[in-house]
């Protein structure tokens, strides 16, 4: 072999390893009853065609609500589904779905929120539906779960919330580098994030109670902050309890954030000057 042919071959090697190293994850596709979506169908633009799989590291930041260009972005269309039923989720590290979800040495667990589609995600909207962490008996991560499932988990609609439209918003928190906060640079938990939309018929009244994303999330809060290289037997996943069927409704309407003007505080002023 030419020596110039050799020093091409090292090069491509470096370029082909740095690339797999530098895999995370995403959503790449729904299942809805015995319908298979294809990669990317309902779910939000990823941020980048080369580096969606790349995660967000700044839990202010409004970017990591979604992973996506802009705030604004849609997905193409709305995947119809039944409340109380499931959707299955698919994440993997890349565009193929037989990639692995996630490399196991990203520890951490998987959260599932909901929010209304009219809310575009701003304000306190979103509730969570689901998550898993950190099992001390079979001393397993959510990530290996869905690792050892080809990539995929199950996700069940609450049977009570109010039909109509919805952001589906899958997260996975990497540990790995979150034994200090994040600072700006690359320690801190990393964020793969993403939405998808759907549309829920049947159901009944409800729209759960919700929490800001972002807002949820501190740099230094426990959960967030967490040392997978130290000794633990338990790990208290952050944000707000799973909503179940029941619990009592937030706002008939989302809050999408505006001020509303205080009519009344403004004529109780006018009326004392008149005076």
């Amino acid at each position: 072999m030419k020596a110039g042919t050799f020093i091409c071959l090292q090069l491509a090697l470096v370029a082909m390893f740095s690339w797999t190293a530098s895999a995370h994850t995403h959503l790449r596709d729904l299942k809805i009853g015995t319908t298979q979506y294809e990669r990317g169908v309902c779910i939000r633009p990823y941020n980048s065609t080369t580096m969606f799989s790349f995660p967000s590291k700044d839990p202010t930041d409004k970017y990591m609500r979604c992973r996506t260009p802009s705030v604004d972005s849609k997905a193409d269309k709305q995947c119809d589904i039944k409340a109380g039923s499931k959707v299955t989720i698919s994440w993997h590290e890349t565009e193929v779905n037989t990639s692995r979800a996630i490399n196991p040495s990203h520890m951490g667990p998987c959260i599932v929120w909901i929010a209304p589609l009219e809310s575009n995600g701003e304000g306190d909207v979103w509730a969570k539906i689901f998550e898993d962490g950190y099992n001390p008996k079979t001393k397993k991560w959510c990530i290996d779960t869905v690792n050892d499932n080809n990539g995929t988990l199950d996700i069940t609609i609450p049977s009570d919330i109010l039909a109509g439209k919805y952001l589906l918003r899958t997260e996975i928190i990497a540990l790995h580098l979150a034994a200090v906060p994040f600072t700006g640079g690359k320690d801190g938990a990393e964020y793969y994030s993403n939405c998808a939309e759907l549309t829920v018929s049947g159901g009944g009244k409800t729209v759960p109670k919700g929490v800001a994303i972002p807002g949820v999330y501190k740099v230094d809060m426990p959960g967030i902050v967490f040392n997978t290289s130290a000794p633990f037997t338990s790990y208290k996943i952050p944000g707000p309890p799973v909503y179940k069927v029941g619990d009592p409704s937030g706002p008939t309407k989302p809050d999408t954030g505006a001020k509303k003007p205080c009519i009344k505080k403004r004529r109780r002023r006018q009326l004392t000057e008149d005076l």
